[in-house]
């Protein structure tokens, strides 16, 4: 089981009635606590739609929680027309198996930004047909940029991810570690292979192709 993503984890929800601490403030505390942890879910995304991209933790969805079956590090680099290089990285692919359904749940992050002086502003990935599909990001999971919005494509083989504010820069070495948070599909099927594709594309709009995990 891959620690931080694959995991379960808990929300602390213990509260210390320290003296001049009134129970209605506690209270008040508890309430914010139960409705953060209400917003911490995956959020649908049909053909055609786009949406705000939510976090969301394997406390408040226990079916995230099982074990990486697939869990690769491809690398990857972006030059500009005229050579000069933008970003090089890896995308870490992982596929997860939930332990409590045995559905599939497809993750990746841009880790290990080693040179270049772009940012990454999209990431594509294809081909999940028209599959019911529920995206988020990990907010227990290890990285620090999350995406702003998905988008599907109608009739719903690719699922962009925009990261706006900011973008994943590339400019400043991530030597080890995710330095995107990791992005969650969620889908309601038990097998995958390898004929997926997954596009990154920088602010100034190079790009690059590689190969990955669908449905």
């Amino acid at each position: 089981m891959k620690a931080g993503i694959t995991g379960t984890s808990h929300l602390n929800e213990s509260y210390i009635m320290n003296k001049g601490v009134s129970f209605a403030a506690a209270c008040g505390a508890f309430s914010l606590l139960l409705t953060t942890a209400a917003l911490a879910l995956s959020i649908a995304l049909p053909p055609g739609a786009t949406v705000a991209v939510p976090p969301t933790t394997a406390a408040t969805e226990p079916d995230l929680a099982g074990v990486a079956i697939r869990d690769a590090l491809i690398p990857f680099q972006i030059h500009s027309p005229s050579g000069a290089l933008l970003c090089a990285g890896q995308l870490q692919d992982r596929v997860v198996r939930s332990s409590r359904t045995g559905l599939l749940d497809f993750y990746y992050a841009i880790r290990i930004t080693t040179k270049g002086t772009g940012a990454i502003a999209r990431v594509v990935r294809r081909s999940y047909d028209s599959l019911p599909l529920r995206v988020a990001y990990r907010m227990d999971g290890l990285g620090v940029v999350p995406p702003t919005r998905a988008t599907r494509s109608s009739p719903g083989l690719d699922v962009a991810f925009a990261y706006l504010k900011p973008p994943v820069s590339c400019a400043t070495p991530q030597i080890s570690g995710p330095i995107s948070r990791f992005v969650l599909i969620r889908t309601g099927v038990k097998a995958f292979k390898l004929g997926g594709l997954t596009q990154i594309v920088t602010t100034s709009g190079a790009q690059t192709v590689l190969k990955t995990a669908q449905p």
